[in-house]
């Protein structure tokens, strides 16, 4: 028997015609992540039975369901169906917006473990949560909450049919050495950023019913776009933005070093909290800004996602004026 090397586990994945149910002949394709915590979470109950001899009478399975996140780096193409199953929504031409269109996924492992490998694999599977991190002179980190329902035994083997397409090959976006273009629309001076978090979630939910031991289904509730900007404490602008309570669209432009690009639009957010933060001797004064996405009219959405591959590399000229509305944290090489 063979210890399976955490460096060999593939992950692959297929969509769903029907929730739960993995299709005929699956078309996997193989993805690109750094590490999965996604699993079985398994219920049980410990009847509080009064014994006189103080043991525990017995330990009940009561119910199961998947859950976990999935850490990856952000790079072209590599996650675009994923993105279309976080915004229950589909790419119109180049462009995606959140909808209300639920999807769902068979995910499977496979365990290299020399003669006999194992096959893990989660059915149902939702995509419930994005965290997207842009920190200056570090790679674009995409970490993804998932939810499913159902886990079939595991095996030693594939699918009957199954096909596995490679993984993609695009270069993982980065905020130093690419483009990562930050605008705020409603500010006359951009604060210069160090960081940007955006969290989205689709808040969902289990529906449990009698008789069955894992969820009957899945329930979406309010979609959320959250976050925080980490800017230094140049000008007042969005400090007095905070005070306001004004709106504020943030825009941010990822290019590789291919010329791939996302621009990631969120038309009309409020900046919640925030103020002037001195963290002692030799430190930057920072100002930590949370903020919110609502429903924008004119975009029909509360995020919108537009796509841009090949060609040569993109090199926007870089402005550092007190004037300029956007900001970069990175650069063209």
């Amino acid at each position: 028997m063979t210890v399976a090397d955490g460096s060999q586990v593939r992950l692959a994945d297929v969509s769903e015609v029907t929730a739960g149910t993995t299709p005929p002949n699956p078309a996997f394709q193989i993805m690109r992540y750094v590490s999965s915590e996604v699993r079985i979470s398994k219920q049980t109950d410990i009847p509080n039975e009064i014994r006189a001899d103080r043991n525990v009478a017995s330990i009940v399975d009561v119910g199961r369901s998947v859950q976990g996140p999935i850490n990856t780096f952000l790079s072209y193409g590599t996650f675009d169906t994923w993105l279309q199953r976080l915004l229950c929504s589909t790419w119109s031409g180049n462009v995606l917006k959140n909808g209300v269109v639920q999807q769902a996924a068979t995910l499977e492992f496979l365990y290299e473990q020399g003669a006999a490998d194992s096959y893990v694999r989660y059915q149902a599977c939702r995509w419930n949560t994005l965290a997207l991190t842009l920190r200056a002179r570090q790679s674009v980190q995409a970490n993804w909450g998932i939810m499913g329902i159902r886990s079939p035994d595991p095996t030693n083997a594939i699918l009957a049919g199954a096909t596995y397409a490679d993984p993609t090959t695009t270069p993982v976006f980065n905020a130093g050495l690419n483009v990562s273009d930050i605008s705020f629309d409603g500010l006359d001076n951009a604060p210069k950023v160090q960081s940007l978090v955006m969290n989205i979630a689709n808040n969902i939910y289990q529906n449990d019913v009698v008789g069955r031991y894992e969820p009957y289904s899945h329930g979406f509730g309010r979609f959320e776009v959250t976050g925080t900007i980490s800017t230094y404490f140049e000008n007042n602008d969005a400090y007095q933005a905070i005070l306001d309570h004004a709106d504020v669209g943030i825009s941010t432009t990822i290019v590789d070093a291919l010329g791939n690009s996302y621009v990631i639009n969120l038309p009309r957010t409020k900046f919640l909290d925030g103020g002037p933060t001195v963290g002692g001797n030799g430190q930057a004064v920072m100002i930590e800004v949370p903020f919110q996405a609502y429903f924008d009219v004119t975009a029909g959405a509360t995020i919108v996602i537009t796509r841009s591959g090949g060609g040569a590399p993109a090199a926007p000229s870089l402005d550092f004026s007190s004037s300029s509305n956007s900001q970069y944290i990175g650069q063209v090489v």
